[in-house]
C-alpha cells in the first residue's frame, strides 16, 4: 500500500463516525422540522430533533475514539 492508502485506512472509522454525527442531526432535524410545520409547533420538535441527533452523533463518535484508545 502507498501512504495515501495508508491514510486512509487509519481514518477510515473517524470518517465514519463523523459520517454518522451528520447525518443523525441532519435526518432527525429533517424529521422534527416536518413534524412541527404538520402539527404547528414550529420550534419544539425541531429543536428536540436536534438536541437528539447531537446526543446520538457525539455518543457514537465519542463510542468509537474510546474503543480506538485501547
Amino acid at each position: 500500500l502507498n501512504y495515501f492508502q495508508k491514510i486512509l485506512l487509519k481514518s477510515a472509522p473517524i470518517m465514519s463516525a463523523v459520517y454518522t454525527l451528520f447525518l443523525s442531526i441532519s435526518i432527525l432535524s429533517y424529521l422534527g422540522f416536518h413534524l412541527d410545520k404538520k402539527m404547528n409547533t414550529f420550534p419544539i420538535i425541531f429543536l428536540l430533533g436536534l438536541i437528539s441527533g447531537l446526543f446520538l452523533g457525539f455518543y457514537q463518535l465519542i463510542k468509537l475514539t474510546n474503543s480506538q484508545k485501547k
